[in-house]
């Protein structure tokens, strides 16, 4: 027992709090042996020591047996390390809310940057995209068109409101924000001027651009393939399936992953718009992320290809590639053209610019930044299903490219587009960008890529395992409440169905808050220990590689 307890006291001495060396003791650096110590000598050199840190003086009243000390003072040690675990906005909504009469002056916070609003915009939409894949599913009819039917008059099917929750709005938006922030460096230094600094944005964006996108889906995905391997983790969806597969062996299970990350990761790998949509096996989710790598050598080819031309030949030279592109559906590829586009407008007409201010007035500005604002969140809520019969759509169904015709999926993703592409040129007029640089707002962006990754298997961890049951239960309800119509007993029925949606409504709002409590807790995790790490590692790849001049 001596000899045990004093190398457990040896191998816990430098992680106790407030531990310093004794001299003359057997936890010093001596090359004494501990053979030599006796049980009484141990307790004796124990207590020197715990009697000087700050932790055993606050739990001596409670105890002074050696092994129950060591312990408490053991898990008080690793306590300080239990805040890591919590999600960065606890602590500081502890500070702001709970301790802002009494906490000392903070540090003023470091000035937002100009493109901040679309960070801030990045998130809002991450959020959009996990509102509408976590209730479509339970709530199919809000893909419906507003009047679009005789039952389909929801306040939330509404043009304008639906934009809260259309994730495919929202992915059409993460492109012209990826074509916007992916290029202002870059043109920034040529419109300076500085050839040689563009050249080394332009180099290094192309050399980061895939570690950026793929380091953290791998490290998500192999997560999500250990997981599948204990049944029950993954719920899947009531029609079964979109559950990453489950291999016989922890080597298959390894081999499939690999087999599906290099098939998602490869360059080579054709992507035509949406017509051969492929995501990854253990992130349906992912599909868009081949489509963001595409439209990113695309825009970095046009400002190589344009660097030292004349800046309207740029513009006509992007125009015409984005709307080649658009006219043959891959509208997607358009949104990224249209992303640089509208950087190389944010450089022209900056809005300090004297000649802005002087030929155009704040009024009139305002003026077309609100109506931009509103169009765009029309042409935003185009409805997946019945949109050409739906009321402040059916016109405009009708005016689409060639492409487009005929087909719901492909008539929204035209208007959704074309609303994107106008909601972002509303916000570069100061007015409106403030929606997207409060505290909420950049909160969202800063973890939005971690958001993106983790929210469906959050659904399927979290949401199907209690929303499935619940709505088997509303359904056996619903049943039995038909079963009473055809009967006769109608008043009773609709008691049955009233308790039975009134049930279900609580479960699903309790199991709103519970899924995305731990999404963001999740993600916050996610984005600290990954995410910014695997910027860091890509930063200093590009660095390691740098050719020296």
């Amino acid at each position: 027992m001596t000899i045990a307890m004093s190398r457990l006291l040896s191998s816990f001495r430098s992680s106790l709090p407030g531990y310093a060396p004794l001299t003359g003791n057997r936890f010093s650096d001596d090359t004494g042996s501990d053979d030599d110590l006796d049980e009484i000598d141990i307790e004796k050199s124990y207590a020197r020591w715990a009697w000087s840190n700050p932790t055993w003086q606050r739990i001596s009243s409670i105890t002074h047996t050696p092994i129950l000390g060591l312990l408490l003072v053991f898990l008080s040690s690793c306590a300080k390390y239990l805040p890591l675990l919590l999600p960065s906005f606890v602590p500081t909504l502890y500070h702001r809310i709970l301790r802002k009469k009494t906490a000392p002056a903070s540090r003023p916070q470091r000035p937002l940057s100009a493109t901040a609003y679309l960070d801030g915009l990045r998130g809002v939409a991450a959020l959009t995209v996990y509102i509408f894949h976590y209730n479509y599913l339970w709530f199919p009819v809000l893909r419906n068109g507003w009047g679009s039917t005789e039952t389909d008059h929801l306040f939330w099917q509404l043009p304008v409101v639906r934009v809260l929750h259309s994730g495919r709005a929202s992915v059409t938006i993460f492109f012209i924000i990826s074509g916007f922030v992916l290029t202002l460096k870059t043109l920034t230094a040529i419109h300076k001027g500085q050839g040689d600094k563009a050249l080394d944005s332009l180099a290094g964006s192309l050399f980061r651009r895939p570690f950026r996108l793929y380091l953290p889906i791998l490290v998500s995905t192999l997560i999500a393939a250990v997981l599948i391997r204990w049944d029950g983790i993954y719920i899947p969806n009531i029609g079964g399936g979109d559950i990453p597969p489950h291999a016989a062996t922890w080597q298959e299970q390894f081999w499939n992953w690999l087999t599906v990350t290099e098939r998602m990761v490869s360059p080579f790998r054709p992507v035509t718009g949406r017509e051969n949509l492929w995501g990854n096996d253990y992130n349906g989710h992912l599909w868009t992320i081949p489509a963001e790598f595409k439209g990113s050598l695309q825009v970095f080819l046009w400002l190589l290809a344009f660097a030292r031309s004349k800046r309207w030949v740029h513009v006509v030279g992007v125009g015409i590639a984005g709307y080649w592109q658009m006219a043959y559906g891959d509208f997607d590829q358009t949104l990224f053209c249209i992303g640089l586009l509208l950087s190389e407008l944010s450089i022209v007409f900056p809005n300090s610019s004297p000649w802005l201010a002087a030929k155009v007035s704040t009024t009139l500005r305002h003026a077309v930044t609100i109506a931009l604002f509103v169009l765009s969140c029309h042409l935003l809520s185009y409805p997946e299903r019945h949109g050409p019969s739906s009321p402040g759509f059916r016109t405009i169904s009708t005016l689409v490219p060639t492409y487009y015709q005929g087909n719901e999926d492909k008539i929204q993703q035209f208007w959704i587009s074309v609303g994107a592409i106008t909601f972002v040129l509303a916000l570069i007029e100061p007015l409106l960008q403030q929606l997207f640089t409060n505290a909420f707002a950049q909160y969202l962006g800063q973890i939005s890529y971690s958001l993106y990754l983790w929210h469906g298997a959050a659904n399927h961890i979290i949401g199907q395992r209690y929303l499935h049951p619940a709505w088997s239960a509303y359904q056996t309800a619903a049943n039995g409440a038909a079963g009473l119509d055809n009967g006769g007993f109608v008043n009773e029925a609709a008691v049955v169905r009233a308790t039975a949606m009134r049930e279900y409504a609580w479960s699903w709002a309790g199991t709103t808050i519970l899924n995305t409590f731990v999404l963001f807790w999740v993600s916050d995790l996610f984005h600290r220990g990954v995410d910014m790490h695997a910027v860091r590692l890509t930063r200093a790849l590009s660095t390691w590689a740098l050719a020296k001049k």
